[in-house]
């Protein structure tokens, strides 16, 4: 097997791990004991599939199917987060680019001084009950 392969499956492992921290984290702080265990099964598991990708004396012939499944699991869960994580920044680039870089324009080049720029800020940052 290239060793960039089981470079990626060891980071596979790792950040599935990390992942199933998070909701650990968080299913515990909304009192989910049930979801918590889980996460915590799941971490553990990941854990474990680490430490055997990380070994020096790693057969790759000695990696099992189960554990080929974990790794599918694992791409699966960190393509998801990657995908809602490029669609957060998309909308925040969205938002910069159709909100507040247009007013921020504005007010520089329709301004000619501080008090005028304050002025036309206070005008298109005022927040408004209607929006």
């Amino acid at each position: 097997m290239d060793n960039k392969y089981l470079i990626l499956f060891r980071e596979i492992a790792r950040t599935t791990e990390v992942l199933a921290e998070r909701v650990m984290a968080y299913d515990k702080e909304k009192k989910d004991e049930k979801g918590e265990q889980t996460a915590q099964t799941m971490r553990d598991d990941f854990a474990k599939l680490h430490d055997k990708l990380s070994a020096s004396n790693l057969d790759t012939n000695s990696i099992s199917r189960i554990e080929w499944a974990k790794i599918l699991v694992g791409a699966m869960v960190i393509s998801n987060n990657l995908s809602e994580e490029i669609e957060q920044r998309k909308k925040a680039l969205s938002g910069y680019k159709i909100d507040l870089i247009p007013k921020l324009n504005r007010i520089i080049n329709e301004t000619k001084t501080d008090e005028e720029a304050i002025t036309l800020a206070n005008e298109l940052f005022e927040i408004s009950e209607n929006k």
